[in-house]
Order: C-alpha cells, then structure tokens, then sequence
C-alpha cells in the first residue's frame, strides 16, 4: 500500500515527552492494531499520520490543556481525614501520606468520585484531622511533545465494529506524571517500616544457591541494553563500569567495549555473566560502603534489584561517591521481584510511583544533577518466553538516570 489511510490498521510507536522540576521523563508505549477510521487520536496526530509509510515519524506539540485537560482549580477538594477508605494489600494497611496517589474511592465522598473509582487521586497536604486532594490528570499543566512512528501497516479488509480506543488514555492514563512531586514537596514514602521486609534472615543465605535465570522476558531486557546505550553513547573505549547488585546478566549493552566489574551476592551466578571482567561479593544491606575508592568508575548501573535494598539512600550516595565527574548513574527497574526479599514499600505502589521512589533517592544526593526517566511498555513478549501462556505483553522497563556534577 502507498501510505495510511482512513481504512487502515497500523502498529505504532508512541513517544510521550514531558519534564518536571524534578526530571525530564520520556515514555514509549507500543500502540497495536490501531484503526485510523474508528480510534480516538490527540488533536491534529491523525491529520499528519495520513499519507505516512512504515518508518515515518511525525510529531505533535501540546500546550497545557491541548491534550489532557487543564489544571482545574475546582479538583482540588478538602477532605476530613477519617473519610480516607483504608484498605489492606498482602497483610500490610494503607494509609494516606502526602504526595502519594489512591484510588479516587479510597479518598472519601466527593461530587462525581464514587467507591469503585480507581482513577488516580492524589494527597497534596496532610495533617492529623484533614486531606487536600487533587483529582487532576498527574500531567495537567505540563507541555506535551508526542511523536509516532510507523512500525507496519495493513489494509483493513472488513469492519464489523466493536473496540475503539483512545490512544492519548492508553498511553497518558496509565501512570505517566505520577513519578513526579506534587507542588514541589519531597513525596512521604515510608522509609521507616516500608523499608522491611517479609523475610529478614541475612541475605547471604538467601542468595546462597545459584539462580541461572534472567528476571525479564528477553524484550525487556533488550529495551534495558538499548536505554542504557542511548545514555552511554559517547564513553571512552575502555570505560569503567560497576554492575551493583550484579548477577547472570548485565545488560549492558554489546557492541560497547567497557570494563565492567560486577558486584553481586553469589559468585556462581556472576562468574556466569561473561560480560564481567571483575566480580566481588558484597552483601550491601549489611554493609552499603562500597569497596572502591572515590571517582573510580564511569557508570554504576544497577538493573532489577533496588527494591531489595534496605539502606537504598546510602547506597546511592555511595555509587555517587565512586563516579568520576560527569558519571552516570542509571537504575533499571521492571514488575517482577522475589516478594519475600522486596522492601515492603516496593509492593504499596503503583509502578510510575516506584520510578518516583527513586527520584527521591536521587535527589537525597546533591551531586547527582540531570535526572531523567525513560518508561518503555506494551510491547510484544517473544514467542519462545516460558510466561507467553500467561501473558502476550512484555515486562515494562523503567530506568531513572543521573549525572554526577563536572
């Protein structure tokens, strides 16, 4: 076919870029089966992806209000606090803190929020008798840029009806924003008791036997290598990286000629990794000193493991103690954890909210600058995974970078 038309089907890459005080944020989200004729799209986007072929990107900008509704005043609410619907998830209660997102119906009785609404509100102020809460979109108020490119493209044959989607919901409604702050203020993670877990026993022995497995589907970990390669494009040959918390597998991405010393807790998983030249058992909750000295690496990278941290806020302080000027820092994060071993926190929050849990360490450090955030979702789970009976969708992947100052 010569280019998209109105009846057309399309898979699409969508590229939602946004920055808050805090962080510049980019989130890709695979769009599939996208039918131009029946589909809702942000204003003008279909407008320009008519004509397009397979590779074609185009990009829309979105002023405040122009995609997701504005910032509305009247969405702000004052709240009694006893009207918080306090639930319970895997034996733990929730409570209510400031910064934090809910269910809507867990917020208490307001025009137009019924019990069984789970769109995201959020507690902006707190005290002992009253809440002030927002039911804001989390990205009102924030320019927008979006791009699409073309991924494949396939004359629709029939249509019966059926599905309509709204591709800016896909993609906006599902998390992005609410990694941020609210209104400037650090978000009240419970880093008291959130920071225990289920199993206490050292983790020595729980990481005693070997495990030869990787912890995402092999999409997600190619989407980890590639975010990574994009931040390291420009390293010296050579480079000096410490894999923290290393195991089987680095990814870090190949084609890149790196030293890379690989800290981990079992010696037979990371003698497994051949993309490590060094290997040292340290077991970082017992002792989060690093054994390195000040401004020895270029890159810490730390891949599916900081939920398993109890002192994370001192280890990052330390992987910013052990970067050269103008470092990098970067901390892949997915869905999938040993919940035993996974700080109690981890488990009470929505996935853009751990992103945000680690912003906030970040930011406890004042030498990491240039934050950033990169979310990566709905792509296809390849056909061989051992879960692709359970689920069709690859593992997301989320990464949160920074720099050390120059």
């Amino acid at each position: 076919m010569s280019g998209l038309g109105e009846h057309s089907l399309t898979t699409l890459e969508l590229v939602l870029e946004w920055q808050s005080p805090e962080a510049r944020h980019l989130e890709r989200y695979l769009a599939r089966r996208v039918n131009l004729w029946r589909d809702v799209f942000p204003p003008g986007l279909k407008e320009v992806l008519l004509g397009k072929s397979v590779g074609d990107t185009v990009e829309r900008i979105y002023q405040p209000g122009d995609a997701v509704p504005k910032h509305d005043p009247k969405l702000i609410h004052n709240v009694p606090r006893s009207r918080f619907q306090r639930r319970t998830v895997g034996g733990r209660a929730i409570e209510p803190a400031r910064g934090r997102f809910y269910p809507r119906g867990m917020l208490g009785d307001m025009l137009g929020v019924y019990p069984q609404d789970s769109r995201p509100g959020r507690i902006i102020e707190l005290d002992e008798s009253s809440m002030v809460v927002d039911l804001n979109h989390p990205l009102a108020g924030r320019p927008l840029t979006l791009r699409a490119t073309v991924k494949d493209t396939a004359d629709k044959v029939t249509e019966t009806g059926g599905r309509l989607t709204c591709w800016l919901e896909e993609i906006a409604d599902s998390g992005p924003g609410m990694q941020c702050r609210g209104g400037g203020h650090p978000t009240s993670f419970d880093l008291q008791d959130g920071l225990h877990r289920l199993d206490e026993t050292e983790d020595s022995r729980f990481y005693a036997s070997p495990r030869i497995i990787g912890h995402v589907d092999a999409q997600a970990g190619e989407f980890l290598k590639e975010t990574y390669a994009a931040a390291l494009s420009t390293l010296p040959a050579k480079a000096k990286v410490l894999d923290l918390m290393s195991s089987v597998q680095s990814h870090l991405p190949d084609h890149l000629d790196l030293h890379v010393t690989g800290l981990g807790l079992n010696l037979e998983e990371m003698e497994a990794n051949p993309r490590l030249a060094e290997r040292v058992v340290h077991d970082l909750n017992a002792a989060p000193k690093l054994p390195f000295p000040d401004k020895s690496f270029d890159v810490v990278a730390c891949s599916l493991s900081i939920e398993y941290l109890t002192p994370p806020r001192a280890v990052i302080a330390e992987c910013a103690r052990l970067l050269r000027p103008g470092g990098a820092l970067m901390v892949g994060i997915s869905n999938r954890w040993f919940p035993t071993k996974a700080v109690r926190i981890w488990m009470d929050l929505h996935e853009f909210e751990r992103v945000g849990l680690v912003l906030e360490y970040f930011q406890t450090v004042p030498t990491l600058t240039d934050l950033r955030t990169v979310s990566i979702r709905n792509w296809w789970r390849p056909e061989d995974d051992p879960h692709i009976d359970q689920t069709l969708t690859s593992d997301p992947v989320y990464v949160v970078m920074g720099t050390v100052q120059g």
